[in-house]
């Protein structure tokens, strides 16, 4: 279905669908690093789940964007917790901001600690081409110069138990609200 405006039978079929498979745990303002970790435990033991997305840093009320050392400790029993439950955590980590909003970032340009690029497994960087929204808006660019170039830019910039990195583009699908290999 590619629509932005998916149909009641749509949204009750998709959710029969994620029963037993998606959970989301949509924690109201912040929370503590220490409410983080026993999540996961909860998810993994109690749930099943093995994989976590945590957006972000940002809304764990005990670590200040500045403290970097309660960043690292938490980075580190992150890293323990997955390895002894056998999980996998994406952990949303925002860059810093640019000089330019065309630049694109790279595993350097994370906000906080470096221990967050440190003690993680993995590093996908993902970018949004504003270049090309910007030649867009502006006319610089005609329709089919628009369809060449990707609206999304998904780099793997850090693979500790692999050593492979690399980079992959995506289109904008603006009905269906996804990503795509080709435009």
């Amino acid at each position: 279905l590619r629509t932005t405006d998916p149909t009641d039978d749509f949204i009750r079929k998709f959710c029969e669908r994620a029963k037993d498979k998606l959970y989301i745990y949509d924690q109201t303002g912040s929370t503590t690093s220490q409410d983080m970790i026993a999540t996961i435990h909860y998810g993994k033991h109690v749930l099943g789940c093995d994989v976590f997305v945590i957006d972000s840093l940002m809304k764990m009320s005990d670590i200040s964007e500045d403290n970097y050392e309660k960043q690292k400790l938490f980075l580190d029993t992150l890293a323990t917790t997955t390895r002894d439950t056998k999980t996998h955590v994406f952990l949303v980590a925002h860059t810093r901001k640019m000089s330019d909003e065309k630049e694109v970032p790279d595993a350097t340009h994370i906000l906080g600690s470096s221990h967050i690029r440190n003690l993680c497994d993995n590093i996908i960087c993902v970018y949004r081409n504003r270049e090309k929204e910007i030649e867009v808006e502006s006319g610089k660019i005609t329709e089919d110069e628009a369809r060449k170039k990707p609206d999304c830019v998904v780099l793997l910039q850090k693979q500790r138990n692999y050593p492979v990195e690399g980079k992959w583009y995506f289109w904008f699908d603006k009905k269906g609200l996804r990503y795509k290999e080709s435009p």
